[in-house]
């Protein structure tokens, strides 16, 4: 299957998203509604992190990941991005790192306000809305950053 005929897992709707064996309604929601909450998808990998896709039968998964493609979003470069810093990133920067969205984007700024700056990225774990993600989901988004 060539990249032109597979969907963008950060455009395609519920819809677009059912045509894909082994992607039923909960399934492709839960894609829709992960990204509307984490913000773009960095990687096909990016679906292990997303409820009841994750989930999902290995070869099962392996197999959804062939009708899709992640394009990258603004200019593409073949580096990593470069990290963000918890310490002096707004709202909005923080927003950018998958797996953070709105919610502990804010949670964080309010933490730095209110305690000062972040000594280690580990000290997110204990977090509202960060302590309730998985130990993988943590370490993805710890990744993106640093102090």
């Amino acid at each position: 299957m060539s990249g032109a005929d597979k969907l963008d897992l950060n455009t395609a709707g519920t819809q677009r998203l059912l045509s894909i064996k082994g992607i039923g309604r909960g399934r492709a929601e839960a894609i829709v509604q992960y990204r509307e909450k984490n913000g773009p998808f960095a990687s096909l990998d990016d679906l292990d992190r997303v409820p009841h896709v994750g989930d999902m039968p290995p070869g099962e998964l392996e197999q959804a990941k062939q009708h899709l493609v992640v394009h990258q979003t603004g200019n593409a470069t073949d580096h990593k991005p470069e990290k963000v810093d918890v310490n002096q990133a707004n709202v909005a920067e923080l927003r950018q790192v998958p797996g953070i969205g709105e919610v502990r984007a804010e949670t964080l700024v309010r933490y730095r306000e209110e305690r000062g700056r972040i000594q280690d990225l580990s000290e997110l774990d204990l977090l509202p809305h960060f302590r309730d993600q998985s130990e993988l989901e943590r370490r993805h988004i710890k990744e993106s950053l640093k102090v």
